[in-house]
């Protein structure tokens, strides 16, 4: 989105805001530069931690120049070693998280509305407060590489256990190891109705995808394959209710096709039992087509929506020479000298949320529904695309929602979030900084822009603030402007790139 794109969406939908229209042409007024040319100007820190993690905490930029940005990355790739014990305690009303496969089977019909609404709310309340930031990033990449719809039957239940033992489980390890485990996860069994598929009845639907969404991606690949790769995963299911280990994975022979089958110009021969299913994923995980889909992806999702073939080609040899380590690729990406020149990326809304909870600290109550809700409106509410596509990460895919941003942040700094607590006081206190106008504007415009502000946007900013006379932070009226024009940052489009 171009600037004047951008001040054409807001336009339009300014006289809605909560602010009203004088907010309005305040904040247009203050888009004077291209966010290229700004983001040029910006603390790398603060860019880089814009790209690692979902946006900096207050403190965060200068704790990580003194710890160095390199040793940052690689303590965050180290991320076991991080002490994430206060963040997951914030989680202690969630039992749902930590059930064992029996006791989410068990139950279907029952408490699925707390299953999902657990997982939805332990997701965001991990992504603003685990300090294993890059984890979290990561997590999400894969959650939404590896979609699965969390409404979809008994996946309610289900996809708890795919976020657990799957994508958390693996999301630095390697392809194969990831890949097989979301081939065996009940959740992507239901999905894409692989648990039904046998030897009478092969299913196609996971099939097509682990093909054409999970690894060697379209034109690689026959329909005559889809089908022979659909025969080689017949039998792979999950118990039920009544079952051995109810909600568990596993290989059903009665169900599988023992015939010989041909995968992509290899034979695999008959009676394999599991086995053909296993050598699909080994032939997939490390083809060419999977290497470059993985490294193009990730390179979108670091760096730009259209990733230069560089950093393609270099991510594509890394995953190819390292047997597909994650860990591998992601430092080769962030070495590129096309990461340490990327230009803003646009945020999507989960991330625009979450980046503006983190900045602000906030303090959210341990069921949010209406977090929920707002991101479910927003169109980003984890693990609620339908299809196997996941989530886009193309910018022009999320420009619609421009007006429900701008309200989510000055309703965040007013506090009229239900159940968010913001404090802009004991952020400017934990940071030294004197209790004044000038140099509390100052200092946020550094925190959430990582730059002085522009001439332009100074000039609105403080227009804004001192538009009925010099503002006295003693009185109530003089503290709630100056919330509103922090706010005015936070809902200006310099905060919405990344």
């Amino acid at each position: 989105m171009n600037r004047r794109d951008f001040m054409k969406t807001l336009s339009i939908g300014a006289g809605a805001t909560v602010v009203g229209a004088e907010f309005a042409n305040q904040t247009i007024a203050a888009l004077a530069a291209p966010q290229a040319a700004l983001d040029a100007q910006a603390d790398p820190i603060h860019r880089a931690l814009n790209r690692l993690s979902f946006g900096p905490r207050p403190g965060q930029v200068e704790a990580v120049r003194k710890q160095g940005l390199e040793n940052w990355i690689a303590a965050q790739l180290d991320y076991e070693k991080i002490d994430n014990s206060a963040s997951e305690a914030r989680l202690g009303n969630y039992p749902t998280l930590d059930m064992t496969p029996a006791e989410l089977v068990a139950l279907v019909g029952k408490q699925e509305g707390d299953v999902v609404r657990e997982l939805d709310s332990a997701t965001v309340l991990r992504a603003i407060y685990n300090p294993r930031d890059l984890f979290e990033v990561v997590t999400l990449f894969w959650s939404e590489h590896f979609s699965i719809w969390h409404q979809k039957e008994s996946d309610r239940l289900l996809k708890t256990l795919d976020d657990r033992d799957v994508i958390r489980a693996n999301a630095f390890t390697n392809y194969r190891q990831l890949l097989g485990a979301s081939a065996k996860s009940p959740a992507m069994l239901v999905y894409l109705d692989n648990a039904k598929s046998d030897l009478k009845h092969p299913n196609e639907n996971y099939a097509r995808e682990v093909m054409e969404l999970h690894t060697i991606t379209i034109g690689k690949y026959t329909e005559t394959d889809v089908k022979e790769v659909a025969r080689c995963f017949t039998g792979w299911t999950l118990y039920g209710r009544a079952g051995k280990q109810p909600g568990e994975f596993y290989f059903n022979p009665k169900m599988h096709d023992n015939a010989a089958k041909t995968v992509l110009g290899k034979v695999i021969p008959a009676g394999g039992g599991q086995q053909d299913g296993e050598t699909v994923l080994d032939m997939l995980a490390l083809h060419p087509g999977t290497a470059e889909l993985i490294a193009y992806k990730l390179a979108m999702r670091f760096v730009t929506d259209t990733p230069p073939d560089s950093i393609v080609q270099a991510a594509k040899d890394a995953f190819l020479k390292s047997g597909g380590s994650h860990k591998t690729v992601l430092k080769t990406i962030f070495a590129s000298p096309e990461f340490a020149n990327a230009g803003p990326k646009y945020k999507r809304p989960y991330e625009f949320l979450i980046s503006l909870f983190r900045s602000l600290d906030v303090q959210i109550d341990t069921f949010n529904l209406a977090l929920l809700v707002l991101l479910r409106n927003m169109g980003h509410l984890p693990f609620d695309w339908i299809t196997p596509d996941g989530y886009s990460d193309y910018a022009a895919n999320w420009e619609a929602n421009m007006l429900t941003r701008w309200n989510t942040a000055i309703n965040a700094l007013g506090n009229k979030l239900p159940g968010v607590k913001v404090d802009l006081n004991k952020i400017a206190q934990s940071q030294g900084v004197t209790i004044a106008p000038e140099p509390v504007i100052n200092f946020f415009a550094q925190h959430i822009f990582g730059r002085p502000m522009t001439q332009d946007e100074s000039d609105a900013i403080f227009g804004y603030l001192n538009k009925n006379g010099k503002v006295d932070l003693t009185t109530d009226a003089g503290r709630r402007r100056i919330n509103e024009a922090i706010a005015l940052m936070y809902a200006s489009p310099a905060f919405m790139y990344r």
